[in-house]
C-alpha cells in the first residue's frame, strides 16, 4: 500500500492507496488509522483497488473545524473520491468506521455496490448495556480530559482495552499500531465521534438499502450485542450475517485469515 498526503478544504488527510481493479474504500475504527483496516487486508489488493484514509482527526489527518459526526467524517471521504475521479466502488467500515460507511451509503445509495460492516454500532439497542454506560460516562466533557490523558498511557490503555473491549486475544502487532494512533489522535475529534456513536440508528439503512450488505461481528463481541443483531437481521434477505464463532473484539492473525475468507467471498458476488 502507498501512502499519499492530499489538501481537501484546507485540510491534510493522509490514506493508504494499492491495488488494481473495482475501488474498495476501507473505513477503520475508533482513534486509528488506514494500516488497522487496510494493512491487515492488503490482500484484497489482488482483486480490489484498496483505498484507505486516515479519517479527520485520526492517524496523520487533520481534525474537522466542525462537529466530527459519521456525516461529517463521510463528507470528507466523498472529498477524497472526488478527487481520485472514483464515482462506484465497494465499501467497508469497522466498528465506529461502520457508522461512516452508513452515512456515504445513505448519501449516494448508487455509488455504493458492495456494503460490508465489520462489528458495528448500528443503534443503541444493539449497543451492549455496559458500552453504551461506559461511553456516556467518559465523554462528559470535564471527565474527558483525563480519560484522553490516561489513554496515552501504555499500560493502563492495554488493561482497560483488555478488560472492557478487546478480550485476551491481541496480537503485539495490533497493540502496538493501536497505542501509537491513541497517542496521535485529536481528542476532541474522537469524544465527538464516538458521542455520535450512540446516537445513530444506522439498522434502518441496513433495512431499506437494496444492495448486497454483509456484516460480520465476532460470537463475544463486548460491544455489539450479537443475539440481538440475529434477531433483528434474520428477516433481511439482503442482508448476510456472518457470526464468527472464535474470538472478540480485538483483531488477531486467525481473526483476519478468517474474515478475509468471507470478505473475498462477498465482493465476489
Amino acid at each position: 500500500m502507498e501512502e499519499r498526503f492530499v489538501q481537501l478544504g484546507g485540510r491534510r488527510l493522509r490514506f493508504l492507496i494499492g491495488g488494481t481493479g473495482k475501488p474498495l474504500v476501507l473505513c477503520h475504527g475508533f482513534i486509528s488509522s488506514g494500516e488497522e483496516f487496510g494493512g491487515r487486508f492488503a490482500a484484497l489488493a489482488g482483486q480490489h483497488t484498496l483505498i484507505a484514509p486516515d479519517l479527520p482527526g485520526n492517524g496523520q489527518s487533520e481534525p474537522l473545524p466542525t462537529r466530527h459526526t459519521a456525516e461529517a467524517m463521510a463528507g470528507t471521504v466523498w472529498e477524497l473520491l472526488d478527487h481520485l475521479e472514483i464515482r462506484s466502488f465497494d465499501l467497508a467500515g469497522l466498528c465506529l468506521g461502520a457508522s461512516v460507511a452508513c452515512a456515504m451509503a445513505a448519501d449516494n445509495e448508487s455509488a455504493v455496490d458492495h456494503l460490508i460492516l465489520h462489528t458495528p454500532l448500528l443503534g443503541e439497542g444493539l449497543i451492549r448495556a455496559q458500552y453504551r454506560w461506559q461511553v456516556r460516562i467518559l465523554t462528559v466533557r470535564p471527565l474527558w480530559a483525563q480519560v484522553a490523558w490516561l489513554s496515552r498511557r501504555r499500560t493502563v490503555s492495554d488493561l482497560y482495552k483488555r478488560i472492557a473491549i478487546e478480550g485476551k486475544v491481541v496480537d503485539p502487532y495490533t497493540a502496538d499500531i493501536n497505542y501509537l494512533n491513541q497517542r496521535r489522535a485529536n481528542p476532541r475529534a474522537a469524544r465527538e465521534w464516538l458521542a455520535d456513536a450512540l446516537g445513530r440508528e444506522d439498522l434502518d439503512l441496513v433495512r431499506t438499502r437494496a444492495k448486497p450488505t454483509m456484516i460480520i461481528v465476532p460470537e463475544h463481541d463486548r460491544l455489539v450485542n450479537v443475539e440481538r443483531l440475529r434477531s433483528m437481521v434474520a428477516p433481511l434477505e439482503n442482508v448476510e450475517l456472518v457470526v464468527d464463532k472464535l474470538g472478540g473484539h480485538g483483531w488477531s492473525p486467525d481473526a483476519v485469515v478468517r474474515h478475509l475468507a468471507v470478505m473475498r467471498l462477498a465482493l465476489t458476488d
